[in-house]
């Protein structure tokens, strides 16, 4: 019976531990959200008058609507009950994801990152690219592209999906960097004149060599 006591006593203490693991990722991750969202809307919240405009932002963005009631609790001027699924995923929308999960998957922690630095993420040169390979490129939400290296140098877009460049479109580009945004020099896009195009801008690009 004393066993039995004890391995409850020790179950409990691993669940409350557990739950306290649990509670201080979620608060990390509405932080994240929080911080993310004044970013995208370019002022810091503290006043109702801030979260009405916030709501009103949102509204006109999404087409969906939250409360300033809601924002406020989120932000954690009011008190009130836990925060709705479908109320973060509508402002992961706001920020350009498809729902709350993805943004947690896929949005860069805030931090005070030095604003120069060695580039230790996987990359690859186009120098290191034979005529004629393929690059596939992907970004969020559920863009992506695969483009061709050409004799003279460019890039030629061979497929394009939910993206603005088009099949046809040529670059120039030095280098991919996984997880930075991909700026494309020298593009052009239907015919138009030359532009500089940037791809991933908030979440960077993942990349591969087509085989």
């Amino acid at each position: 019976m004393l066993l039995f006591f004890i391995r409850l006593g020790t179950c409990r203490i691993f669940l409350y531990i557990c739950n306290i693991i649990i509670i201080r990722y979620m608060q990390q991750e509405y932080r994240k959200l929080r911080e993310a969202v004044e970013q995208k809307a370019g002022k810091q919240l503290r006043t109702p008058m801030d979260f009405e405009w916030l709501s009103e932002k949102i509204e006109a963005r999404v087409k969906e609507l939250v409360s300033s009631s809601t924002l406020m609790r989120i932000w954690g001027y009011r008190k009130g009950v836990a925060t709705r699924q479908t109320t973060l995923d509508v402002l992961a929308r706001y920020l350009g994801y498809a729902d709350y999960v993805t943004f947690c998957n896929w949005a860069p922690a805030f931090s005070d990152e030095p604003q120069s630095d060695e580039v230790m993420a996987r990359h690859l040169r186009t120098t290191d690219i034979q005529i004629g390979q393929r690059v596939e490129l992907t970004w969020q939400p559920d863009r992506r592209c695969v483009a061709e290296l050409r004799k003279d140098g460019c890039f030629e877009v061979k497929e394009a999906e939910h993206t603005k460049l088009s099949v046809g479109d040529t670059f120039v580009c030095d280098v991919f960097i996984e997880g930075e945004p991909l700026y494309m020099s020298s593009l052009i896009h239907e015919g138009r004149p030359q532009m500089v195009y940037v791809v991933g801008k908030k979440d960077g690009i993942r990349f591969k060599i087509e085989e």
